[in-house]
């Protein structure tokens, strides 16, 4: 709702400013300094947005990433009905996966690797 007024008011100083224009420097005059201040905005918001894109972002902690690549195997071994031989053994399975998934990529996400 905020958002909406400020626009509309917005848009309501732009006219009460068009109106002083014209009265200064005549109505094309007033327009074409409106539309300049509207594209000087508009390059202004771009560079800013471009800017905001190309940030490198923080990467994601290592654990975090390998527990969500391992997590559908620990959940298919917790809801299975085996003897604690075969959940011990996922266990370690699950543990290879974050220990080798950690060595094979070198720290790095995928994120990382966008340029």
């Amino acid at each position: 709702m905020t958002g909406l007024l400020l626009v509309c008011a917005a848009g309501y100083a732009l006219s009460a400013l068009h109106t002083v224009l014209s009265l200064s420097y005549g109505p094309v005059a007033a327009s074409l300094w409106i539309a300049g201040g509207l594209a000087l905005a508009a390059v202004l918001a771009l560079c800013t947005a471009l800017y905001i894109k190309n940030r490198k972002r923080p990467s994601r902690p290592i654990p975090a990433t390998a527990a969500f690549a391992a997590a559908p195997l620990a959940a298919r071994l917790m809801t299975s009905r085996t003897g604690w031989r075969v959940v011990a053994l996922g266990g370690i399975a699950v543990l290879g996966t974050i220990i080798g998934r950690q060595l094979f990529t070198g720290g790095a996400d995928e994120d990382d690797l966008d340029v």
